[in-house]
C-alpha cells in the first residue's frame, strides 16, 4: 500500500512541476486571474507532494525508546500540514486575486496562451488522477466499501485520499477557468474571471478542511474500518476456548500499522500453555489481514 501511495505522489508531483510554469506563465501573459489561481493551485499542489513525501519517508523510520510504536503517524501530521497550506495559502491567494482583480479589471490578451495551457494541464492531471484513482479503487475493493463516499470516510490512506482530491480539483478547477475564460472572450465581461478565480479559492479551502478533518481524526487516533474488526472479532470468537471478548480496542498508528489491545476472557479449565496457543494461533490469523499489526491479547476476569 505504501509503495502504491508513493507511484501516485511522484507522479502528481512531476505533473504539477511541469503545468506551475506553463500555468503561471500564460497568467502573466494575459492578465488572467483565474489562471493565476490555477497556478497558485499547482505551485501548491506541486509543494505538498514533497511534503507527503517527506511523511511517507519518516513513517518509515523505526521503532525507538522515545516512540516504541514508531513513526507512522508522520504520514498523518504531513498530510494535516498539507491541508493548512492548500487553506492557508493557495485558496487564500487564489480569493485574493479574484477580489483585487473584481475591483480593478484588467484587459486580457493572448487568450490563445491561457487555453493550451488549460488543455496541457488537462492531460497531465488526468495521467496522476488516474493513477490515484486506481489505487483508491483497489482500497475500496479490498475493504468491500458499498460506495465512495464511504471509502472517502473511512479510507486510512491519507496520501492517496490527499493527491485523488488535489488531483479531482485540479480538473474541477480546470474546467472553470477554462468556462470563465471563454465567456469572457464572447461577452467581453471580465468580471467573470474574478468570479472564477473566487469560485476556485473557496474549492480549495472547502476540500483543505475537509482532509483536515480527517488527518485530525488520525491523529487523535482512529480504529480500523468496521469491515476489519468484524474481521477480527470473528477470528477471536471462532476458538471454543474463548469464552467472550470483553474489549477490543484499534488504533491506526499508519496507514498500514493497526494497534490492535483485546480482553478476553478464556475458559476456566485452560491452563496457560493452551492459552499462549491460542493467543499465537489468533494473532497468526490476524497477522494475515493485517501484516504490520501490533497485537496485544490479556486474559481478564468476565466480572
Amino acid at each position: 500500500m505504501e509503495e502504491a501511495s508513493k507511484k501516485a505522489v511522484l507522479t502528481a508531483l512531476f505533473c504539477n512541476m511541469g503545468i506551475a510554469v506553463f500555468k503561471i506563465i500564460a497568467a502573466l501573459m494575459s492578465n488572467s486571474s483565474s489562471m493565476l489561481a490555477e497556478g497558485y493551485h499547482s505551485i501548491s499542489d506541486t509543494f505538498n507532494q514533497v511534503l507527503l513525501l517527506i511523511g511517507l519517508k519518516r513513517g518509515r523510520k523505526k521503532a525507538s525508546a522515545l516512540h516504541p510504536f514508531g513513526y507512522g503517524k508522520e504520514q498523518f501530521f504531513w498530510s494535516f500540514v498539507v491541508a493548512i497550506i492548500l487553506f492557508g495559502i493557495a485558496g487564500t491567494l487564489s480569493i485574493r486575486e479574484g477580489l483585487h482583480k473584481f475591483h480593478h479589471p484588467e484587459p486580457l490578451s493572448h487568450m490563445w496562451l491561457n487555453f493550451l495551457a488549460i488543455a496541457v494541464a488537462m492531460i497531465f492531471e488526468t495521467v496522476a488522477f488516474r493513477v490515484a484513482l486506481k489505487k483508491f479503487k483497489e482500497e475500496i475493493k479490498r475493504e468491500k466499501y458499498k460506495n465512495w463516499i464511504e471509502g472517502l470516510k473511512n479510507s486510512k490512506d491519507t496520501v492517496i485520499l490527499t493527491v485523488l482530491f488535489e488531483d479531482s480539483l485540479a480538473l474541477f478547477g480546470l474546467l472553470i477557468a477554462a468556462a470563465a475564460l471563454a465567456l469572457v472572450q464572447f461577452t467581453g465581461l471580465l468580471v467573470l474571471d474574478a468570479v472564477a478565480s473566487v469560485i476556485i479559492g473557496v474549492l480549495l479551502m472547502i476540500f483543505a478542511l475537509f482532509l483536515a478533518n480527517e488527518t485530525r481524526k488520525l491523529l487523535v487516533g482512529e480504529s480500523v474500518t468496521p469491515n476489519k474488526r468484524k474481521k477480527i472479532l470473528k477470528i477471536i470468537r471462532s476458538y471454543t476456548g474463548i469464552n467472550r471478548v470483553i474489549s477490543l480496542k484499534t488504533m491506526h498508528l499508519s496507514s498500514e500499522e493497526v494497534l490492535i489491545a483485546a480482553e478476553l476472557n478464556y475458559k476456566d479449565d485452560l491452563v496457560t500453555d493452551e492459552i499462549e496457543e491460542i493467543n499465537d494461533r489468533i494473532e497468526k490469523e490476524i497477522k494475515a489481514i493485517l501484516p504490520a499489526a501490533k497485537i496485544y491479547l490479556e486474559a481478564e476476569n468476565s466480572g
